[in-house]
C-alpha cells in the first residue's frame, strides 16, 4: 500500500471517528454539542496529520500544508469556544476564547516559521 493511499485511508477512518463521537455527544448533550465534538476531532486530526506529514525542511517560507494545520488548529479551537459558549452562556467568556484561539494559532504559526520572518 502506497503512502498516499494508506493516509488517504487513515483520514476517512478519522473521520468518520469524528462523526461518530459528534452523533454520540449530540445524542447526549444537544445538537449543538454534537457539532462542536465533531470540529474538535476533525480540527485536531488536520492539524496533527499535516504537522507531522510536513516535517520536511521548508525553503521558502509557509507552505500549503502549513496552511491546513492552521485550518486545523481554528477548527478545532471554534468548536471548543462553541463549547465554552454552550456551557457558560456568556459572551464575554466566548469572545476570550476565540481571542485566545487566535493568539494560540499566531504564536505557532510564529514559532513554525521563525526562522523566515
Amino acid at each position: 500500500m502506497t503512502g498516499s493511499k494508506q493516509y488517504n485511508i487513515t483520514t476517512i477512518a478519522a473521520y468518520i471517528a469524528a462523526i461518530v463521537a459528534g452523533i454520540v455527544v449530540g445524542i447526549y448533550l444537544g445538537f449543538m454539542n454534537g457539532v462542536f465534538t465533531a470540529l474538535v476531532f476533525s480540527g485536531v486530526y488536520l492539524a496533527l496529520s499535516f504537522f507531522i506529514k510536513d516535517r520536511k525542511e521548508n525553503d521558502g517560507g509557509p507552505s500549503e500544508l502549513g496552511a491546513a494545520v492552521m485550518g486545523g488548529v481554528l477548527l478545532a479551537g471554534i468548536g471548543v469556544c462553541g463549547f465554552v459558549y454552550n456551557f457558560t452562556e456568556d459572551v464575554a467568556i466566548t469572545v476570550v476564547c476565540l481571542i485566545a484561539v487566535m493568539i494560540l494559532s499566531s504564536a505557532i504559526l510564529f514559532f513554525r516559521y521563525r526562522k523566515y520572518l
